[in-house]
């Protein structure tokens, strides 16, 4: 472990740590409980997919961009509403910014090539 991060651990408040150890057992819990969380991920099976449906927002579609779990909306102010709730996680994208921005991804990290970037579901 570097210097920087053992220094971080151990200055650590007793408090806090306890928090981050209350929040690495909620999240090892969770993943025991889904164990095909892998499977689902950035597919129209998502578990994060579904919370935010649950939330009452309603997304066109999912992928994955530099292994993050990538959302579609139809505009910037619900990607604003959900963001708020579910940041930090994930991509967020309008249709129009997410089409400009799937090209030059898959142009840069697939050669160009569609077919071996990751799949998108649209879910309308």
């Amino acid at each position: 472990m570097s210097e920087f991060l053992k220094n971080i651990f151990n200055n650590l408040d007793p408090e806090r740590e306890k928090e981050l150890d209350r929040m690495m057992e909620q999240h090892r819990k969770w993943m025991n409980e889904h164990p095909d969380y892998n499977e689902r991920y950035g597919t129209d099976k998502s578990y994060w997919l579904q919370e935010i449906i649950d939330a009452g927002f309603k997304p066109l579609g999912i992928t994955v961009m530099l292994c993050e779990e990538t959302i579609i909306m139809e505009t910037k102010e619900e990607i604003d509403k959900a963001f708020e709730q579910f940041q930090p996680e994930g991509w967020w994208y309008t249709r129009e910014d997410f089409d400009k921005s799937r090209k030059g991804y898959v142009k840069k990290f697939y050669d160009g090539d569609e077919v071996k970037a990751p799949k998108v579901y649209w879910l309308k």
